[in-house]
């Protein structure tokens, strides 16, 4: 519910800040002719259209934790990417979007391992993500293996929290 309030948030400060375009009267009698008698040269400016771009916010959606060691989605895994559907739905109606799927490992185990597993958990992720109506052009997955860890202790509680992925939504 945190996370469906951030998104609303973060859209609803998106459609404050869109771009206003200042009109500008083009004086139809301006004496642009030339030989009146005035030496020199003469400039005619225009004014261009500034369109400012809404600056690009990032949403931290629900994150899924997993086995040790596996990288399939459990029921409650399921729910949370789930409820992520529906704020990427609510953001998609309003402002276009980019999500970026971080899977994560405990330390356990090489780096090469930890590389590989946390890419399967984040390209797991996606896929569900593309079974649940989401494009997969909107999604980017990257693996971070052991390296971004939630937890510093070396117990079980601790390395659960970090196998994980992050669902990261970009709202243009």
């Amino acid at each position: 519910m945190k996370n469906l309030l951030r998104v609303m948030l973060v859209l609803t400060l998106a459609a404050g800040l869109t771009a206003c375009k200042k009109n500008v009267k083009d004086d139809a009698n301006a004496d642009l002719t030339a030989g009146t008698g005035a030496v020199g040269t003469e400039i005619v400016l225009e004014e261009t259209e500034v369109v400012t771009e809404v600056p690009t916010q990032e949403v931290a959606l629900g994150v899924v934790h997993f086995d040790l060691d596996k990288y399939s989605l459990s029921a409650d895994a399921r729910k949370i990417v789930e409820a992520n559907v529906q704020a990427i739905k609510t953001a998609a109606t309003v402002a276009s979007y980019k999500i970026t799927v971080e899977g994560n490992c405990d330390d356990r185990g090489t780096i090469a391992y930890n590389i590989a597993l946390g890419q399967k958990r984040a390209d797991e992720v996606k896929a569900y993500y593309v079974r649940m109506g989401i494009p997969a052009a909107n999604i980017a997955t990257v693996s971070y293996g052991e390296e971004k860890p939630v937890c510093y202790e070396a117990n079980q509680a601790c390395w659960a929290q970090n196998r994980r992925a992050e669902t990261l939504l970009a709202v243009n």
